[in-house]
């Protein structure tokens, strides 16, 4: 028997110093009360985003056409089926290969349960942009640090862009990841640091391009600042293009032109519904929490908000929404500039490449030809630490900023009571009832792959199934970047293609509210071919569109 009186061993000796030394950093970073803003605001984030997965048919249901181009465009990847060569595909490709390993469990489970994964990964990437940024601003202070963290919370475009699959949660996350690297208390960090903040901006590129804001921005601060500028450059400016072009070399070399034309030049002459300055303002502003879904201002619309009406709510919206969008724009510009004036120092290199990329962001999504709801999430964690940095400076002083943190928390507060309530009554299809319809390894051909995915008849492509995951997309890429809204169904070729995959369908599924209409270039003689070859298969409900099955001899 061992004696109590006999040495602990070395390597136990050693083991609880430094577990007892973990423990002590974790209270000096959490404890304090800056440590503590961001903690309450990740728990916030994160119950505001989970709870809208546990809103009926959010999580297995039909809530996007974008979910269903990403994941679906994964899985067929896992089976080694090439975007861009095999497929049209007009987004980078980074995030294929982040749910790469959430597509093999589609793979072995099912398609529904592998979306609902990357839905609730993605609510995860949202909630951890919270502490992210939190991380960043933390040394300015609890006032700073609350502002920063609260409003990211709960930022209406964060929320809607974390209730599915959709790029900018996975951009902004990568984008933080680089900005941790690249500062430490708000000054540029050693060069090692920045090897590591070049590879996740340029990852984040590889996810959306529209990252190439915050990595040009840091990029000019290690061109202007002087210390050690070329070392910062050496540093940063490869490891940033390793970033980018490792993930992306695969794609480019296995279709260049096509890579190139469909991410550029066709993302580039896209249009979308046309959606007016003022609610794209709205969108930016977090005002949309105040509109319903006819595009009116209703300080407490209920279910009826914008914010959980969806895609669709963005793009039926034709009135104004008022003044309340540019009263809160100009507010949000008063209190940035007035906070920056006032302040007895310079802007730290952190803030500096907040404030240009709130801006060159923003610039950019109330430009763009396009427009749609997640957009708002791109400025969201710049936007937020601007802000957050401005508020700090107008405080006050020490014993006034006690009032301030207290009212800060209390309206941040009700602002996730009233997005609760809201989502609480929000609901969505499910394509369950369609599956039965469809036997399992049919092909069938959807202008919105989200509802054979629903539905669990995606993984199984026969053999010669035509390969379309994004309609839109193979639109455009078949008629050079011609959208159907620019006159696409003029041009034989691509009508003549459309005609051939929908013949070596089994089964052919439209989407609900004419969504076909905005991606398939149907004509007159289009129609007439397809109403004598398909009939419809039904009934069934739950706003899935029609389903319609190949009339075979």
């Amino acid at each position: 028997m061992t004696s109590a009186l006999q040495p602990r061993a070395p390597g136990l000796q050693s083991f609880t110093p430094r577990v007892q030394g973990a423990r002590d950093r974790l209270a000096a970073y959490w404890g304090p009360p800056a440590g503590r803003a961001i903690a309450l605001a990740t728990l916030l984030a994160l119950a505001i985003r989970i709870f809208t997965l546990t809103r009926p048919g959010y999580l297995t249901g039909v809530t996007e056409y974008d979910d269903g181009v990403y994941f679906g465009a994964t899985i067929r990847l896992t089976e080694g089926i090439m975007p861009y060569r095999d497929f049209a595909f007009i987004q980078p490709p980074g995030i294929l290969l982040i749910m790469a390993p959430v597509a093999f469990i589609a793979n072995v489970t099912t398609a529904v349960k592998g979306l609902a994964l990357a839905r609730v990964l993605t609510a995860l990437a949202s909630t951890a942009c919270i502490p992210l940024v939190g991380n960043l601003v933390k040394y300015r202070g609890t006032v700073v640090t609350l502002v920063t963290c609260g409003l990211l919370a709960v930022y209406p475009g964060d929320i809607t862009s974390a209730h599915t699959l959709l790029l900018e949660p996975w951009m902004n996350v990568l984008a933080l990841l680089g900005a941790n690297a690249a500062f430490r208390r708000g000054s540029l960090a050693s060069p090692r640091r920045l090897v590591w903040a070049g590879v996740a901006l340029g990852f984040a590129g590889a996810v959306k391009f529209w990252a190439i804001a915050p990595a040009a921005a840091l990029l000019a601060l290690c061109l202007l600042v002087t210390d050690r500028r070329a070392t910062r450059l050496r540093a940063y400016l490869p490891a940033l293009a390793a970033g980018f072009i490792v993930p992306v070399a695969p794609f480019l070399l296995s279709a260049p032109l096509t890579f190139i034309r469909s991410t550029i030049s066709d993302q580039a002459v896209r249009s979308g519904s046309a959606v007016p300055f003022f609610l794209r303002l709205a969108n930016v502003t977090g005002v949309i929490d105040l509109v319903n879904s006819h595009g009116h201002l209703e300080l407490d619309p209920g279910s009826g908000s914008m914010l959980t009406s969806g895609p669709a709510a963005v793009v039926s919206a034709s009135t104004t929404v008022g003044w309340l969008p540019y009263v809160v724009a100009a507010a949000a510009v008063g209190v940035i500039v007035t906070g920056y004036v006032v302040q007895s120092r310079r802007l730290t290199h952190l803030e500096c490449l907040a404030l240009i990329t709130t801006v060159l962001s923003s610039a950019a999504i109330l430009a763009y030809s396009a427009f749609f709801y997640h957009y708002a999430d791109f400025p969201a964690p710049w936007l937020a630490i601007t802000v957050g940095s401005a508020a700090g400076a107008l405080a006050g002083r020490p014993a006034s900023r006690k009032a301030v943190i207290r009212a800060v928390a209390v309206a941040i507060v009700l602002v996730a009571a009233v997005q609760a309530k809201e989502y609480y009554p929000a609901h969505e299809p499910t394509a369950e009832g369609v599956a039965s319809l469809i036997p399992k390894g049919s092909c069938v051909v959807a202008d919105e792959v989200s509802l054979p995915i629903a539905a669990d008849r995606f993984t199984a492509l026969p053999p010669g199934c035509p390969v379309i995951i994004d309609s839109l997309a193979a639109t455009l890429v078949l008629s050079d970047g011609v959208s159907d809204q620019g006159g696409a169904s003029r041009l034989p070729a691509v009508v003549a293609q459309w005609k051939t995959w929908f013949s070596d369908a089994d089964y052919v599924w439209l989407s609900p509210d004419h969504g076909s209409r905005r991606r398939i270039p149907w004509t007159p003689a289009l129609s007439a071919w397809f109403n004598k070859t398909f009939e419809k298969v039904g009934p069934y409900s739950g706003g899935t569109g029609q389903l319609y099955k190949h009339i075979k001899p």
